[in-house]
């Protein structure tokens, strides 16, 4: 009886080992995809310019969604976080460039932005996103976002608070693809930022912006 030499039979056993792995390795996973948020500004020129200097200060956002991967709500006290779709970058500097844009062009100030600039500013906006996640929990599925603002006048020692609001969005999502998801949470950030200038040009209209600026 013919036998196969040791070596031809591990020779053999190798090129097994190394086609099977070629196998494996056609079955890649999908591929990680990123993404960002933006709240487009409908194209009207505001009525009237304020004169007052705001910066906004950098978000500040809750442990639970301070990562990168997307997260889903499963149940009332399950969540879970999606290795496949993220931010491109973390999602409270998404969301502060979005403020930063829409208030600028919101005419309620004569600047806007997220740094000190040449010339010191005459109120702070804060901002901490509370909620960030798909809501699966339910027949419905949703994109959920919670932000709480406060306007800070530094020119006001007794009552710096102008103003201080928390604002929740609930979009129901259009369709069962990641982009539905993303498309819904720029909804609603869309509908708070509306309600925030808003609020903001009622507050502003009760302030003096031009008293003791600068002074």
């Amino acid at each position: 009886m013919n036998s196969i030499p040791f070596r031809s039979l591990l020779f053999l056993l190798l090129t097994a080992c190394v086609l099977g792995g070629c196998m494996r390795l056609a079955h890649r996973p999908p591929a990680k995809t990123s993404y960002v948020l933006s709240a487009p500004r409908p194209a009207k020129a505001p009525s009237a310019v304020g004169s007052a200097i705001l910066q906004v200060v950098p978000m500040r956002i809750s442990p639970r969604f301070n990562g990168r991967s997307f997260v889903y709500r499963q149940s009332p006290s399950q969540y879970q976080t999606d290795f496949y779709h993220d931010f491109l970058v973390a999602p409270a500097n998404l969301v502060q460039e979005e403020v930063v844009h829409w208030l600028s062009d919101s005419g309620l100030f004569a600047s806007v932005s997220s740094s000190a600039g040449p010339l010191p500013p005459d109120f702070l906006l804060q901002g901490r996103i509370t909620e960030l996640y798909g809501d699966y929990s339910s027949k419905s599925p949703s994109a959920r976002l919670a932000i709480s603002f406060m306007l800070l006048d530094r020119h006001t020692t007794d009552h710096p608070v102008q103003l201080q609001q928390d604002y929740h969005s609930d979009v129901p999502l259009a369709g069962h693809e990641t982009e539905a998801l993303v498309e819904a949470w720029n909804a609603g950030l869309t509908d708070i930022l509306n309600r925030l200038e808003e609020d903001l040009g009622n507050t502003m209209l009760t302030i003096d912006a031009t008293s003791n600026r600068g002074g």
